[in-house]
């Protein structure tokens, strides 16, 4: 951790990691944590220092969450994903994220001695996946080589997690907001973001950018939030445009029989099954941009 510079661009916290030789010209790699673990910039940093890349890897708080918390901190997110789970929490992280990136990226660019000329590379974890999902698809920014971990196919997926969990905690989440739904209530606008996240649905979209992206998956096959099924049907459906543009190689799922969701190194330290697992991450990600985003 000691080679991390914390800074704050465009408004964004930040930690810097430089590449594994500095004095060589190095392309960036932009990293979004989870909700889950690793659910900070800190510890995404801890999980994947990335050091044998030679690239600039910033790692960068979302939206909403640790040092970004509303006034109200814990409490008040909670009461926002209750009374609207969709427009209050999840949109508002991922789509400020993806808004916000092009100014950090330049701020970086500014700053650091990067060099664009192999794109930008970009690694996202669960909510942090889906606002690379969303990048992917939206954004313009020449973004060549991708990690997706822990994501899942649609926004459907994500809100029939999210009732499983108002579900569980019923009878004490009433106790404390008496207004709480074990069903989340959609409306007119949160139907148009269903279509918006349906990336099965828009995973065509991924061909206007040329050549198309470097796709890594990564899921566990335990994972309880984002069954692997749903993930293997997103890569399926994907799978087929990069064939028909005989880009095949550029796209790839690996999943780890022994994680679920989270991908914590403190608990994979009694667990050897899942601390082999996470190597096996380290490594197959660190790999997938040595190859891919090379200047």
């Amino acid at each position: 951790m000691s080679s991390l510079k914390s800074l704050e661009l465009a408004g964004v916290p930040v930690l810097v990691r430089p590449p594994a030789n500095p004095s060589l010209s190095a392309p960036l790699i932009v990293l979004w944590h989870g909700a889950g673990i690793p659910g900070s910039e800190e510890m995404l940093a801890e999980l994947l220092p990335l050091e044998e890349v030679q690239a600039w890897k910033a790692y960068l708080g979302l939206p909403l969450f640790g040092k970004r918390l509303p006034v109200g901190g814990t409490d008040e997110m909670t009461r926002r994903q209750l009374e609207d789970y969709v427009l209050q929490a999840l949109l508002p992280t991922i789509e400020q994220a993806m808004q916000e990136l092009p100014h950090v990226v330049r701020a970086l660019q500014a700053r650091f001695s990067i060099d664009d000329r192999a794109g930008i590379g970009l690694f996202g974890f669960s909510v942090g996946g889906i606002a690379a999902l969303l990048t992917l698809l939206e954004s313009s920014l020449p973004i060549t080589t991708a990690v997706l971990a822990g994501v899942t196919k649609d926004l459907v997926s994500v809100v029939n997690n999210y009732e499983r969990i108002v579900q569980g905690a019923y009878s004490t989440l009433k106790e404390k907001y008496p207004w709480v739904e074990k069903r989340y209530c959609w409306s007119a606008e949160s139907e148009v973001a269903k279509q918006r996240l349906d990336f099965m649905a828009r995973a065509s979209n991924l061909q206007k950018r040329q050549p198309m992206p470097a796709v890594l998956f990564v899921q566990g096959t335990q994972d309880e939030i984002f069954p692997v099924s749903e993930v293997k049907d997103l890569y399926a459906t994907v799978a087929a445009y990069y064939e028909q543009a005989a880009q095949s190689h550029r796209l790839s799922i690996r999943t780890f029989e022994h994680l679920k969701h989270n991908i914590d190194l403190e608990a994979a330290q009694n667990a050897p099954d899942m601390q082999q697992n996470i190597s096996e991450i380290q490594r197959i990600v660190a790999a997938w941009f040595s190859q891919h985003l090379s200047s």
